[in-house]
């Protein structure tokens, strides 16, 4: 049921790709390989409404996976060269992350030892404190401001 839920999920996010390139410049979509294109048309949940025109382009109108997409398909084909080269390093840094947290999550060492909790309750408020401090735009939504310049849209 779950293996469904995110087949459902990516069909829709390939109408919301198929439908945003609908509304960009002739170039950039012809950027886009007809393999690439075919196979969004292909896949996509054709049932799925999803209206967006140059106005409402957002990311808050996107499904998640809708974003992850585009921001590959930008990486690829629309981006300069050191574009490029910060989304990869960006991309290599969160997953050096996302490691980094599953080998302490999952130590073996320290998997049935009880966390002091004390602990715990400082480093989440030492974490909450600096996420309060620092408010940074998101790669994604830099991709998107990027997109809305070229288009010239607010």
């Amino acid at each position: 049921m779950e293996v469904d839920r995110i087949i459902d999920r990516n069909a829709c996010a390939y109408k919301e790709i198929y439908e945003i390139l609908r509304i960009f410049p002739r170039e950039l979509v012809d950027k886009v390989p007809k393999e690439k294109m075919e196979f969004f048309y292909n896949n996509m949940d054709k049932n799925y409404q999803y209206e967006i025109t140059k106005e409402t382009f957002s990311e808050t109108t996107m499904l998640e996976e809708t974003v992850a997409i585009f921001t590959i398909l930008f990486r690829d084909y629309w981006s300069t060269d050191e574009q490029r080269e910060k989304i990869l390093n960006f991309q290599k840094q969160a997953e050096a992350q996302i490691e980094k947290e599953n080998a302490q999550k999952y130590n073996p060492d320290n998997l049935f030892k009880k966390q002091n909790t004390r602990e715990n309750i400082r480093n989440n408020e030492v974490n909450e404190e600096i996420s309060l401090i620092e408010s940074r735009e998101t790669p994604f939504k830099k991709i998107v401001n990027f997109i809305k310049r070229f288009l010239h849209i607010n």
